[in-house]
């Protein structure tokens, strides 16, 4: 068994009137196991163990990504239908201040993003639209 450093962040937040606000960040470096289970950091799916993560992305590479017109579809999906379950009976109101909260939360990440196949690859359409995004501005 082997330890890996790596860089995590504690968000502590609250719901306001407006979506999601960041009271404080906590950066630390943490020792995990290289055998300890890891979820893809966008859709929660199950990447198993930390040392066999094939995707790593900077927070600079999400955050260009968003910037880009990326939406984490499956998160977003996902909130509605907790929403739903919690009684809400219009959640597609509350989904847009979700989103920018969220879009919020990317803005201020430092940590890189364990990402599965699936994401892995949706993001990459977004960061390659870098070049076309500014031959049309």
């Amino acid at each position: 068994m082997a330890l890996i450093d790596v860089p995590s962040e504690t968000l502590l937040v609250e719901m306001g009137k407006d979506g999601l606000n960041i009271l404080e960040t906590t950066m630390q470096m943490s020792s995990n196991d290289e055998n300890a289970p890891v979820i893809c950091d966008l859709c929660s799916k199950p990447l198993g163990k930390m040392k066999d993560v094939k995707h790593i992305e900077s927070p600079e590479t999400i955050t260009i990504a968003v910037r880009n017109g990326f939406k984490p579809e499956e998160m977003l999906k996902a909130t509605k239908d907790m929403l739903k379950g919690m009684g809400e009976k219009n959640p597609d109101d509350l989904m847009e201040i979700v989103f920018e909260s969220w879009k919020s939360i990317v803005d201020k990440s430092e940590t890189p993003w364990a990402l599965c196949d699936d994401c892995y690859k949706s993001i990459q359409l977004y960061i390659k639209k870098r070049g076309s995004c500014s031959a049309k501005e």
